[in-house]
Formats: structure tokens, sequence, C-alpha cells
């Protein structure tokens, strides 16, 4: 069987939740990678650098989504003191399955000095803004995620900024070509990753000392935005034919999604919760052919007349039967002695 099929120009703006409030959910697939490259060292200088580590911070106050402002202080019960430096968003509390789990996000934090003392391993945070409101203060907390390195005060090794930003950039293209194979290769079953759907962030973890080099090493995670692949299609292809008089009484599907982009209403929407997306590119749509439902027309059935009973199936454009032994004229009255292909369904499955 051959189906109806076209390939139209696709761009239209969706809106996706991370949760499935509003317009389709989407997931976020995360991957973390690190590579070192040695670089001649070629001399030292007196350097001040803070400490810095990620933690996740707990908003279980409201079910309201919760701002915190730039510079935002988390106090670890020794006193040390980090910020954020960039307001955030925490979702709001939910409750699952009868219990209430507290919204959660993860960031990164900066020591609010320079120094080794603030290299500490992993630990909980109060935010020391709310101490004023009880109810805040003990509602809002953060612990550590990884721990808190980088500070340091004294000579360091240094290189060339030329030849760190060369060992950088080779590392960065070498994670970001790893990791989009490897996150390709985890995306579920069910969900789809277009093109620009994996952001970037980057990170330069402390240097260490070689000798006569000096180790760089670059932290890059990856957030991919996955899809879910049935709702997509239905967005598509209800813009795009669903008011079309050549495909009335037809169901279809986008049947691979290689050629399709997305862009988001933020440079790295893995902390926004709610995003619109813009979709564009070739969408390759065809009719949905019922197998089961074409079988049973065929049971039993002349071959001969198998063109006037698969014309009662619109999206179906060609068809073609052999019977076996060829001295039979009609289909096996047992439905499970009928197979259908759909051509070029293999083909269009394994890019889909």
């Amino acid at each position: 069987i051959t189906p109806k099929r076209v390939s139209l120009e696709t761009n239209l703006r969706i809106k996706a939740s991370s949760d499935g409030s509003a317009g389709i959910k989407y997931e976020l697939l995360k991957l973390t990678k690190s590579k070192s490259a040695s670089v001649q060292a070629k001399s030292e200088e007196m350097v001040e650098k803070k400490a810095s580590g990620k933690i996740v911070v707990y908003n279980n106050f409201s079910e309201e989504p919760q701002r915190l402002i730039s510079r935002t202080r988390f106090e670890t019960p020794e006193g040390l003191i980090y910020r954020i430096p960039e307001s955030i968003t925490i979702p709001g509390k939910k409750t699952v399955d009868g219990k209430s789990v507290p919204g959660s996000l993860e960031v990164e934090v900066f020591a609010d000095e320079a120094g080794e003392k603030y290299n500490i391993g992993k630990v909980d945070f109060t935010i020391p803004g709310f101490k004023n409101d009880k109810t805040r203060y003990n509602n809002f907390y953060a612990r550590s995620s990884t721990e808190m390195t980088g500070g340091f005060i004294g000579k360091m090794k240094t290189v060339v900024e030329a030849d760190k930003n060369t060992a950088l950039s080779g590392l960065e293209s070498d994670i970001k070509s790893e990791t989009e194979k490897e996150v390709r290769a985890q995306v579920p079953d069910g969900l789809v990753l277009l093109n620009n759907s994996i952001f970037y962030t980057k990170k330069e973890l402390p240097q260490k000392d070689e000798g006569s080099s000096v180790s760089l090493t670059l932290e890059v995670t990856a957030h991919a935005l996955l899809l879910p692949k049935e709702k997509l299609s239905n967005e598509i292809t209800g813009a795009l034919v669903s008011k079309d008089a050549e495909w009335e009484g037809i169901q279809t599907r986008v049947s691979n999604f290689e050629s399709l982009s997305i862009s988001t209403s933020t440079e790295n929407p893995i902390n926004a919760g709610l995003l619109e997306i813009g979709v564009s590119g070739l969408s390759p749509i065809e009719a949905t052919i019922d197998d089961n439902l074409v079988i049973q027309s065929l049971v039993g059935s002349r071959q001969k007349e198998m063109s006037n009973i698969l014309s009662k199936f619109p999206g179906i454009i060609e068809a073609k039967a052999a019977i076996r032994p060829i001295w039979k004229k009609t289909f096996p009255e047992n439905p499970s002695k009928i197979y259908i292909n759909i051509d070029g369904e293999e083909a269009l499955d394994s890019n889909s």
C-alpha cells in the first residue's frame, strides 16, 4: 500500500510546559561531560578566585513559583555565604500521590569571597534574607548537588590567553560532538529531539599545575528538550492539512521529524517552565493506514475486487497484491494470513 503523502513547509508556534499545565508537555534530558587539555605555562601571577558549585533550591512555601533576586545569599551552618549571580524562579510545591513535594531548581552559586576556606563538601543552606519571616525561612532552603571548589588566593601558573582560548574552544567542540551523539542515543520511545533542541552551559573547572604546563578542564552540561512525538505530529498536521479539502476524512501523521528545527522564547529554556516554541522546516505528512481495517475489508474477497474495496480508503493512493499460490484468485478467509506492507514505512520510521 502506498499512502497519500505530501511534504509541506512548516512555520508554527506552539506552547509547551514542563508539567503539562499548558500546551504540550516537554521533557529535559540532562547530560554533563568534561574534558581536559595540557597547555604550556608561560609565567606566574598572583590570583584571587572564588569557589563555586551547584545547589538545589527548594520551595516548600507555596504552590506558586517563587522568584529570588540576583545575588540572593545562601548560608552554610558554619556561616559561609554563597550567592546566585542572576535571579531565579523556583517552581511551586505540588501534591504527588497524596504527599506534598517541594518545587526545586538546580543553580550555580559563587562564594562571597575568594579563598580556599570556601572549598567545602556537600552541605545544607539557609537563606539569611528570610530570617525575619519565620515561615519563609523554614520553607525555603537548599542543598549541595556538587562540592564547592576553585577558591584560591596565591601565585598560580598562567598560560597565554590565546593558547588558553584555543584549548578551551577545542574541548568545547569535542564535548558537544560527543554529547549530541549520546543524547540522541538516549531519547526515549515516544519522544523526539528536533534540530537546535540541545542547550549548553559551560564552566571552566580549577586548573591543575603539571610542572611546566597547566591542565585546563572544561565542563559542559547539555539539556536536551524532548517533545512528545504523537502530540507534536497532531499540532503540525492540525495546522497544515486539517482544513484542506483534499485531506478530508483522512487520519494523518508526520512520518519523520529530521528536517524540523525549533526556536524558543528564551536563550536557554532549562528553568523557564512555560515555553513558546517555534517549529520550522519541512514536514513530510502521510495518511495513517489502519492495517486491521484494510485486512478485514479484504478477507475472502476476489483479487479483482481489491481496487473497488480500497477506494473506500481515501488515504490510499495505490495498492498492489500478491496472492500465493499464484493460481488462487481470492484473499484468505483467515485474516492472520493477510499481510500489509506500507510502502516506504521502514525507511521513514528509521528516521523518525
